[in-house]
């Protein structure tokens, strides 16, 4: 029997653009809002009460955590085709009482995870949160983020408070030393036990770091031993908050006229979940409020969302040069100021980050099998068994 061939979309797409092999069957990433409460109060978070209503939104339709089964469900759907379940939401997902077991169940299964984390909730300051950090390590989480957004205590104070609002004098240094220790332990531990996992840290570019962007980040990599520092651009989210363009670090990041937009390549590769299990076009629409164009994925399969009617409409638009005559894209600053991009910036982060940690383990065996720019779909003959 002869192959069944990529949908003429999909193929377009890959000799246009670069779309991955794989992609037109089912996500390579799969964004999963784990939790809406945070520890933080971020003042250029999208979720930080005053900046929308989202936490309010989820809080009202008892949808705070996600539940367990629905994050099982999806792992095991995620786990046949090596895509990766990117851990993050509307708040920070440690807080999640069952996060530590869900991770743990998705890597028993043999699916990919990558936890955004702003760390406050891990580290040797106390017995549980070492325990925490330890277990995910144990069972080989593939990348952990830790969201910084700073490279000394006074802006980390600044841009990373405490819900209760900042602290002064003594209790700055004692909240750099925390997460620094934290990082750092991470880092050790991992090293320590030969672990596959990849500790990265990120950093915003706004305007409150702008200029130490380039000392954060060389803090991190080479004094705190990172594997690899993700430099951000600052998004307002467009109608999903009342966030500013003029707090991005970067001045002409959306001012640039562009001539020609190319497809955005979030229909094509991700898929963003909640914790209600409903889908949402792309990573722009934090507030899910394109959600009642799809089935949810408590009823449905990832794979048959992904490739319904509904976002093959949206690929035939971009594909066909008219992505901004369709809602919600129309009005999506990210696009249109090119951040939204096929650079696959995602996976350079991954090789980057793979390629330092086996430098500092000395072991170029213990690379990760398929990790190395590749997604191995279970079609591939060259797929890990």
């Amino acid at each position: 029997m002869f192959p069944k061939p990529a949908p003429i979309i999909q193929t377009k797409a890959q000799q246009e653009y670069g779309l991955r092999q794989g992609a037109e069957e089912f996500p390579l990433q799969v964004i999963v809002s784990i939790i809406y409460p945070c520890n933080l109060g971020c003042p250029y978070c999208p979720y930080t009460d005053g900046n929308s209503l989202i936490r309010k939104f989820y809080r009202e339709h008892h949808g705070e955590f996600i539940p367990p089964q629905l994050f099982k469900k999806i792992a095991d759907e995620c786990a046949p085709y090596k895509a990766f379940i990117r851990c993050t939401g509307g708040g920070e997902p440690t807080l999640h009482p069952h996060i530590v077991e869900m991770i743990e169940y998705a890597k028993r299964v043999q699916a990919r995870v990558w936890l955004n984390t702003n760390g406050a909730n891990l580290g040797p300051h106390s017995p549980k949160t070492k325990r925490n950090l330890e277990q995910l390590i144990d069972c080989g989480i593939d990348l952990m983020e830790f969201s910084v957004d700073a490279g000394d205590g006074e802006t980390y104070d600044i841009v990373r408070p405490l819900r209760a609002g900042r602290v002064s004098g003594e209790e700055i240094e004692k909240r750099w030393k925390k997460i620094t220790g934290t990082v750092r332990y991470a880092v050790q531990y991992r090293n320590r036990i030969h672990s596959p996992s990849k500790i990265v840290v990120s950093i915003i570019n706004h305007d409150l770091i702008k200029d130490k962007i380039d000392s954060a980040a060389d803090f991190w990599l080479n004094d705190a031993g990172v594997d690899e520092v993700i430099k951000r651009k600052y998004l307002t989210w467009d109608d999903n908050t009342s966030l500013s363009f003029d707090h991005a670090g970067d001045p002409n990041l959306y001012s640039a006229e562009k001539n020609y937009l190319p497809p955005c390549v979030w229909p094509f590769e991700r898929m963003n979940v909640d914790t209600l299990g409903r889908v949402a076009l792309c990573g722009q629409d934090i507030a899910f409020n394109t959600a009642p164009l799809f089935p949810n994925i408590n009823e449905q399969s990832i794979k048959d969302v992904w490739q319904g009617e509904v976002f093959k409409r949206y690929r035939e638009k971009h594909l066909a040069g008219r992505g901004d005559t369709i809602a919600p894209c129309g009005n999506c600053s990210a696009w249109k100021a090119g951040i939204r991009d096929w650079k696959h910036g995602w996976l350079k982060v991954l090789d980057t980050a793979e390629d330092r940690r086996c430098g500092v383990l000395k072991n170029s065996e213990a690379r990760e099998v398929g990790m190395n720019t590749e997604i191995i779909r279970k079609n591939d003959p060259r797929k890990v068994s």
